[in-house]
């Protein structure tokens, strides 16, 4: 599969679950996170039940450094130093810690399907 679908299907989703749920953890409400990351509310209720993003959070929780830039990005959209519109930089930061920058996946071997 090439790297930029994985991402898109499995990354990107997983990164924003982890965001609502981290943002939910802090006490923000699902209207406060969806406006805070540009996502519906039923999005948001959706990754914080596990709904969205299971396959890709399996890969980012494996990665403690993944984690480390997720807690970050959440740090700063609480302190509003930065919004959902810095979420592809920190994507790119998150696809160069799993080493996907440049690669084609095996979704089964990366996933254990």
């Amino acid at each position: 599969m090439p790297r930029c679908v994985y991402v898109v299907k499995y990354i990107l989703p997983a990164l924003r679950a982890s965001l609502a749920k981290e943002l939910f953890n802090k006490g923000f409400k699902i209207k406060e996170i969806a406006e805070m990351l540009g996502l519906t509310q039923a999005a948001v209720s959706q990754y914080l039940s596990s709904k969205r993003g299971q396959k890709g959070l399996e890969i980012i929780e494996r990665s403690e450094n993944a984690r480390e830039i997720i807690l970050e990005l959440v740090e700063l959209i609480v302190q509003r130093k930065a919004s959902i519109n810095d979420e592809n930089q920190y994507l790119c930061k998150i696809c160069e810690i799993l080493e996907l920058k440049g690669k084609n996946t095996n979704t089964k071997s990366r996933l254990k399907l």
